[in-house]
């Protein structure tokens, strides 16, 4: 369901994964991410995030894992 996946989104780091402490929702985390991945271009941080939006609950824990731990 659609509205679980942004939930997931906007919880905190630490109520997603029990490997952070991080309260920063799960969303602005992954955007500070791409952000600094990109220096700062927008455009390319939104292309990032923006593939999230077709992902399953699970596909989002996986990929969110793989760049932000």
């Amino acid at each position: 369901m659609a509205d679980e996946k942004y939930q997931t989104l906007d919880l905190a780091m630490n109520e997603v994964f029990d490997w952070s402490e991080d309260k920063t929702p799960l969303r602005d985390a992954l955007w500070n991410h791409y952000m600094d991945e990109s220096n700062k271009n927008t455009a390319s941080t939104l292309a990032h995030l923006k593939a999230y939006k077709t992902m399953s609950d699970k596909e989002i824990k996986a990929e969110a894992e793989k760049v932000l731990k």
